[in-house]
C-alpha cells in the first residue's frame, strides 16, 4: 500500500513537472515571437518626397498576408493638396502602392472624405455593395465576390455615416471595394 501511494505520488510529481516545462517552454516561444514582431520595424527610406504623412492617419499591420509588419497612412500630395492612402509594405524593395492624392480608385482621385481610418483584422469575410444601376440605391452587399481578407484591410468612411471602402491585398494586387 505504501509503496504504491509513493509511486502515485512521484508520477503526480514527474507529470506536473512535465507540463509546467511545457508552460514554460510555450511562454518562451511567446516571448521570443513577441520581441521579432516589435523588432520588425517599417523601413520608410522609400517614403515618396511628393507625399506628406497625415498625423494620428498611420496604421501598421500585416497587409499583404506575409506575416511581416507593414505600414500605411493618409497622406497629402504636396504637389496637388490631394489626400490618398499610402501603403509602404515591409519586403526587400520596399514596395510603395498609392491610392488616390491624384491617382485614380474607384473613379476617386481625392480621398479628403476620410475620417475613420483603421485595420480589420485578417480572416475577416468582405463584400462590396451592390447598386441598383437605375436607381443608385444600395442594395446590400454582393456576396459572389466574398472575400475573406488574407492580411489586415484597410477600413475607411466619414464619422456621420456609413459609406466609405476596403483596401485589401488580393493575393496579387491591393484591390478597392466601396461598401455602405
Amino acid at each position: 500500500m505504501r509503496t504504491s501511494l509513493i509511486i502515485s505520488i512521484l508520477i503526480i510529481f514527474f507529470s506536473s513537472c512535465k507540463e509546467n516545462t511545457r508552460d514554460e517552454d510555450e511562454r518562451e516561444k511567446q516571448k521570443i515571437d513577441l520581441k521579432i514582431q516589435q523588432s520588425k520595424k517599417v523601413d520608410l527610406k522609400n517614403f515618396p518626397d511628393s507625399l506628406k504623412l497625415i498625423d494620428n492617419k498611420m496604421l501598421k499591420g500585416h497587409f499583404n498576408g506575409d506575416s511581416i509588419m507593414d505600414f500605411a497612412s493618409l497622406v497629402t500630395n504636396k504637389k496637388n493638396q490631394k489626400t490618398g492612402v499610402l501603403i509602404i509594405n515591409n519586403s526587400e524593395n520596399n514596395e510603395t502602392f498609392v491610392f488616390g492624392a491624384g491617382k485614380e480608385i474607384n473613379n476617386m482621385t481625392d480621398l479628403k472624405w476620410i475620417e475613420i481610418f483603421k485595420i480589420i483584422p485578417k480572416g475577416e469575410i468582405i463584400a462590396p455593395d451592390l447598386v441598383d444601376e437605375k436607381t443608385g440605391d444600395i442594395l446590400g452587399p454582393d456576396k459572389s465576390k466574398n472575400f475573406t481578407l488574407i492580411g489586415n484591410g484597410i477600413y475607411m468612411s466619414v464619422n456621420e455615416s456609413h459609406g466609405g471602402g476596403i483596401i485589401f491585398w488580393n493575393g496579387l494586387k491591393y484591390q478597392w471595394y466601396h461598401i455602405e
